[in-house]
């Protein structure tokens, strides 16, 4: 049985229960690190959450606890190119114990272009697959339908990233990484990631042309990677090329979902349910506490 990170109402010591039990792996092209699995649980079957963990503790925001959450199928779709997706949004924030002016994201393109919020970024609309801040009264959100949600936490600047990682913007977590560097001074090691949940490799087939390009670009030698092969025969792993990258760079601390949203029907896919697929809205930040303690 895996550890279930999901935060149970009105038990503050569930967060942290099991932590102890993280897996200590070693990687050779980038050392010793930690890998916490998880399964999601929802909340009232629309919201699931789980923190970022470091050597087994649920960490914290000035005090507050800074954690992750993505909503589910049977919350509507979170996409604003639907009519009813801006109504979801709004409801799901409000569960949440948001204001929905606190919440920023952006029009997804596919692409490994970050945003930095500044004070004066508008709330929603620019094109940009990632985010990143250290305002703690901001809460991030993108959307996800079997491509991967990454979240990046720094523990000593208190900055935090959320990108939409899939096949063609594979990289942006390291682009995000590599921009908290550069604002503020974020080390790889103090950085805590969550791969969330996404198309699994059981499930993610491709044609072998693009198959053997992922790999060339992101499988390492002999397709070396701390989850294993980016590529297993014509299907693509996007948690394990993540992985690689965040480890390789210096990243100690992953915490990994091991739910398919293919599989899973709890969950939006665009290959399974096609054109009139759910995005789910995967979110950062602090959320109001009676909401998941």
């Amino acid at each position: 049985m895996l550890p279930n990170w999901t935060i149970a109402p009105h038990n503050r010591d569930f967060l942290g229960a099991g932590a102890g039990d993280g897996e200590v792996r070693t990687y050779r092209a980038g050392g010793e690190f930690q890998l916490y699995p998880f399964h999601l649980v929802f909340e009232r079957e629309t919201v699931a959450f789980f923190p970022f963990i470091m050597d087994g503790v649920a960490l914290t925001l000035q005090g507050m606890p800074i954690g992750c959450a993505i909503s589910s199928r049977s919350a509507g779709t979170m996409s604003l190119r639907a009519p009813e997706g801006s109504l979801h949004r709004h409801r799901l924030y409000t569960s949440l114990g948001l204001d929905p002016m606190q919440v920023f994201t952006c029009t997804q393109v596919h692409s490994r272009e970050v945003l930095v919020l500044e004070p004066e970024s508008p709330r929603e609309g620019p094109q940009a697959d990632g985010m990143i801040s250290r305002n703690p009264q901001v809460c991030l959100a993108i959307t996800v339908a079997d491509c991967l949600p990454v979240y990046l936490y720094d523990t000593e600047s208190g900055g935090f990233a959320l990108v939409h990682s899939g096949w063609k913007g594979t990289g942006i977590a390291l682009k995000a990484l590599q921009l908290m560097a550069a604002r503020w001074h974020t080390r790889p090691e103090a950085v805590a990631a969550v791969l969330g949940p996404c198309i699994g490799s059981c499930c993610y087939r491709v044609d072998a042309e693009r198959a053997r390009a992922f790999d060339q670009a992101f499988g390492g030698p002999d397709g070396a990677s701390p989850l294993g092969p980016v590529v297993k025969g014509a299907a693509l792993d996007l948690q394990a090329a993540n992985a690689r990258m965040l480890v390789t760079a210096g990243v100690r601390h992953i915490a990994l979902c091991k739910d398919c949203t293919f599989t899973d029907e709890r969950l939006g896919s665009f290959r399974r349910e096609g054109p009139s697929y759910t995005a789910m809205a995967a979110l950062v930040g602090i959320f109001k506490p009676q909401v998941y303690f």
